[in-house]
């Protein structure tokens, strides 16, 4: 099925007042400026495709209705991540995604990583008698990242902090519809002439929202799948 979706671009601006004195002593400010500008919006926009709420900024992944979130498991410590966890979110991505989903992660969640181990229980499954190392992450290498079954991990700024949903998500950035006007940089001496100041400003067109509409069921099978997979609160 078809549907209409209406996507208009949003501006994101950033603005700054700078005095002839500070453009004088401090050659190169304005490239300065604009590049903190680059990186800001840049920051501020990929925060919004992230956890936007879709009100004048792109709608996010995080309060999407395609998102799939997996639950904790029972008895599950607080702040933990474990490798039933990863391994449910891996099952609940698409299989057409698989080449091309990345980890995203909060920088927290990484020491986790490492200590991911498959747990042995007992013959009545009542009691952890032992594990060993889950051989599903491997740790980055000079110039590249970490990878978890296979697929990049990818550490981003906006992501929750340990044990909170959004600490760890599973993403096929391609099932995201994103448009956007390339970035437009304006410089003037007359918004604040008789300040003596120089007015710089930035403006940054865009907006998106996920593709899908809402989570798969798949033709075989009642658990839904979608390209975009978290973890629940662990408190």
């Amino acid at each position: 099925k078809f549907k209409q979706i209406d996507l208009r671009l949003e501006k994101c601006a950033s603005l700054y007042y700078a005095t002839e004195e500070e453009l004088e002593d401090a050659q190169g400010l304005s490239e300065v400026l604009l590049q903190a500008f680059a990186e800001e919006i840049t920051f501020t926009v990929e925060d919004a495709i992230f956890r936007g709420d879709g009100a004048g900024k792109p709608l996010g992944i995080l309060a999407h209705a395609s998102q799939v979130s997996v639950a904790k498991e029972t008895s599950q410590a607080a702040n933990s991540l474990v490798i039933e966890n990863i391994l449910k979110m891996w099952s609940r991505l698409p299989a057409r995604s698989k080449l091309q989903a990345v980890w995203n992660v909060n920088v927290d969640t990484e020491p986790q990583l490492y200590l991911l181990k498959h747990t042995v229980k007992n013959v009545a499954g009542t009691e952890n008698v032992g594990g060993f190392a889950a051989p599903i992450y491997t740790p980055p290498v000079a110039g590249g990242f970490g990878s978890l079954m296979g697929r990049p991990v990818i550490p981003i700024e906006y992501a929750e902090t340990i044990g909170t949903k959004g600490d760890i998500t599973l993403n096929d950035w391609t099932q995201y519809q994103l448009i956007e006007k390339g970035m437009r940089s304006d410089a003037s001496m007359h918004v604040r002439f008789l300040n003596d100041e120089q007015t710089f400003r930035l403006v940054y067109r865009v907006n998106g929202q996920p593709k899908w509409s809402k989570a798969l069921t798949p033709f075989k099978g009642s658990a839904t799948l979608s390209p975009f997979v978290t973890l629940d609160t662990r408190a």
